[in-house]
């Protein structure tokens, strides 16, 4: 007999968005189950930083402008937008002060620190206890001034503290017609059936081979969006870091740009690429802080076939600042760095496009909410800095609440399927974990921020014949289904990014195209992506216009 959980709201995800979300609707009155699979989140790696207009001095228009026109290109979603910009200070102060959060004020926004004089493993090792430590991340950033992990931790504290059940296992599929899931709950089916569903999963940034941020997300959330009738949305725009370490034996975390301005990048022939692609008299590789276009250079060059470096070994001990993030890191992962070339790449580092949503966080797909980096649409064809923590709490508390106070009616939830994932399929005994390293090394080189029709045609083909041996591969059990199936996820995820840089024939913000170089007004639009049958189709979206969130 197939085991079901009830409950007015299930949250996916632990993260800031799933945390908040769940605690919002828990207040809210609501009966709620967070789902969690025990691996690393974006929070508790995250630097911290909280961009909104927070104090006196940086007004909202100012805030609203810098989103908008600097860094989203014009393609933001001006009415997520809007109530982020308007709200995010009373929401954020409220979070703040509810739970604790240890906070600096900056000159812009507030700052997440450190109150307890841990390291960051250790805050999470305390945090978890028996309940998923040994699962998270050892990268906790013990080395740097990473603090993500004090306001995990705080708000892990408040959810243990509330009446917010939790469960530990992974979602597996999403009913379309109402807030329903199955779940895989100790190698187990078990049918979750709620009358509002949160999916607050996380970015997609795993599905390259190589990236900043925890390699097991891999957009879950959307995929099971899309499986159950939602589109995805900006799927094009992919926040990359350009200097990423790329090191055997050193994490992949990017170097933040307090190095000298002496240091040089340059590639495995020997030459200056600041030189090389913007001539003489260009500002210093410490100076340049158009991530997108300093991406460019240096995927081009990988494209090419060259490694590309960083190199320190001209500057003075004098230049070195003594509270250096980069020097700090290198002097513990990389010791040589000042006798030798250090090769970086540029690393995933923030998933813009997603989920397509309301103002109120709400899918197409009834009683169904996306917040946090699983969503899409807010900030157009860049991120701004420090605000990705601030969308995910605060959309993450207009999500919970509103979910909370709006559920769909308790017979819906019979509607879920009764028909539990198959455990058992015939097929080839190929190893997913093999094709998983084949689609990421796909789409780092072909979906990576330096891109070109007969690059983006060339890797469609190549995922297509990928799908092609994934779709005939076979299972014994449950959690065989669950690679095989997040295996094809994957795949898909990486045509629809595929399909949307292919037809977006300009370059904006985080996307660039070596054959359409400039910026055009014709692709002042939105592109979004769904599933007709078992294809893909991908269509325009004007801007301003809103998903019907859709009613039984």
């Amino acid at each position: 007999m197939t085991n079901i959980i009830e409950t007015d709201v299930l949250v996916i995800g632990e993260g800031s968005a799933g945390q908040v979300a769940a605690l919002a609707a828990s207040e809210a009155g609501a009966d709620v189950v967070l789902l969690f699979n025990g691996q690393a989140s974006s929070t508790a790696i995250s630097t911290g930083f909280l961009t909104y207009a927070a104090h006196d001095g940086f007004p909202q228009e100012e805030v609203f402008d810098a989103m908008s026109d600097v860094t989203g290109k014009g393609l933001c979603d001006t009415a997520l937008l809007r109530r982020l910009v308007d709200e995010a200070p009373a929401e954020m102060g409220a979070i703040i002060e509810k739970y604790g959060i240890p906070v600096d004020r900056a000159p812009r926004g507030y700052r997440v620190r450190r109150s307890t004089g841990m390291r960051g493993k250790d805050i999470l090792d305390e945090t978890y206890g028996s309940d998923g430590a040994e699962d998270m991340t050892g990268l906790m950033m013990e080395f740097s001034s990473t603090h993500g992990t004090a306001l995990f931790s705080q708000l892990r504290k408040a959810v243990k503290s509330s009446n917010v059940r939790r469960i530990k296992g992974s979602a597996l599929s999403l009913h379309r017609e109402g807030p329903s899931v199955w779940a895989d709950v100790d190698s187990s089916p078990v049918k979750i059936a709620a009358r509002a569903v949160i999916l607050a999963t996380g970015g997609m940034q795993g599905v390259y081979e190589f990236t900043d941020t925890p390699q097991n997300l891999l957009g879950d959330g959307q995929s099971m969006a899309l499986e159950a009738g939602a589109e995805l949305v900006d799927m094009e725009f992919i926040q990359f870091y350009p200097l990423a370490v790329n090191e055997e034996g050193a994490p992949a975390i990017f170097l933040y740009p307090d190095y000298p301005s002496t240091a040089k990048l340059v590639n495995s022939d020997g030459e200056d690429l600041i030189l090389k692609h913007m001539g003489p008299g260009q500002s210093a590789l410490a100076a340049l802080h158009n991530w997108d276009f300093l991406s460019f250079i240096i995927q081009s060059e990988i494209i090419e076939g060259r490694e590309v470096f960083i190199d320190f070994r001209e500057t003075q001990d004098a230049e070195w600042a003594p509270d250096s993030l980069t020097a700090t890191f290198l002097s513990k992962h990389v010791p040589d760095y000042r006798e030798r070339p250090v090769r970086i790449s540029p690393s995933s580092h923030y998933t813009i496009g997603g989920v397509r949503v309301d103002t109120d966080g709400q899918t197409s797909i009834p009683g169904v909410y996306a917040v946090g980096e699983v969503a899409g649409g807010l900030h157009g064809a860049n991120r701004h800095g420090g605000t990705a923590l601030v969308e995910a709490m605060t959309y993450g508390a207009i999500s919970g609440r509103h979910a909370a106070t709006n559920l769909q009616p308790r017979s819906n939830m019979a509607r879920s399927t009764d028909n539990p994932p198959p455990t058992r399929r015939a097929g080839k005994g190929a190893l997913p974990a093999g094709l998983l390293a084949q689609v990421r090394q796909l789409t780092q080189k072909g979906l990576g921020p330096a891109r070109s029709d007969a690059l983006l045609a060339e890797t469609l083909a190549q995922i297509r014949t990928l799908q092609g041996e994934i779709a005939g591969l076979g299972w014994d059990d449950l959690d065989g289904f669950t690679e095989v199936q997040r295996l094809a996820r994957v795949a898909r995820l990486a045509e629809a990014m595929c399909l949307a840089m292919r037809r977006r024939q300009e370059s904006r913000g985080t996307h660039m195209r070596s054959d359409f170089p400039e910026e055009t007004g014709e692709w002042q639009r939105k592109q979004a992506v769904r599933l007709n049958g078992a294809g893909l189709e991908i269509h325009d979206i004007a801007l301003g216009d809103q998903p019907v969130a859709a009613t039984l």
